[in-house]
């Protein structure tokens, strides 16, 4: 079934049991399986990461998610920036990932030696170049989270 069909049968659902019960439909349980598998993957490349590494730090996940037809010049946006946050001081790991399957939706691993560190990074003449060139590209606002480890060392 296409998504503009699901859109239209979710949308004229009453996402209701007979009782009254309130049921999810297709398209809200499809949203939330895969925002369940993305938080997944972050937490499992994490958990994997800080182990490997044997150290702890100051950890971010972020996702950035581009207009369907904008994949491309926000990819041309994200891959030089992601190579140079790699070489900041205070940055041990910053991979730029794509999901497979769809183009346009980013996630960033990034491991920092600490929180001051991160601060660092979002006052670099680079960062400051991007974000306004972020905003005509993105579907929806990027989305960070930060985390310490709890396992590695």
């Amino acid at each position: 079934m296409s998504r503009s069909a699901l859109r239209r049968r979710a949308s004229s659902q009453e996402n209701k049991r007979p009782g009254g019960e309130i049921i999810m439909s297709e398209m809200d349980r499809r949203a939330f399986v895969g925002a369940a598998a993305v938080g997944g993957v972050a937490a499992a490349v994490l958990a994997s990461s800080a182990m490997a590494a044997g150290q702890s730090g100051y950890f971010v996940i972020a996702e950035i998610v581009s207009k369907k037809e904008k994949a491309d010049e926000l990819r041309a946006l994200l891959v030089p920036f992601a190579e140079l946050s790699a070489k900041e001081p205070g940055c041990l790991v910053y991979t730029l990932m794509e999901v497979i399957g769809e183009p346009g939706r980013f996630l960033t691993f990034e491991r920092w030696t600490d929180k001051a560190a991160l601060g660092v990074h979002m006052t670099t003449p680079h960062i400051k170049e991007i974000v306004p060139k972020l905003e005509p590209v993105l579907a929806k606002p990027f989305t960070q989270l930060f985390l310490d480890a709890r396992t590695g060392g």
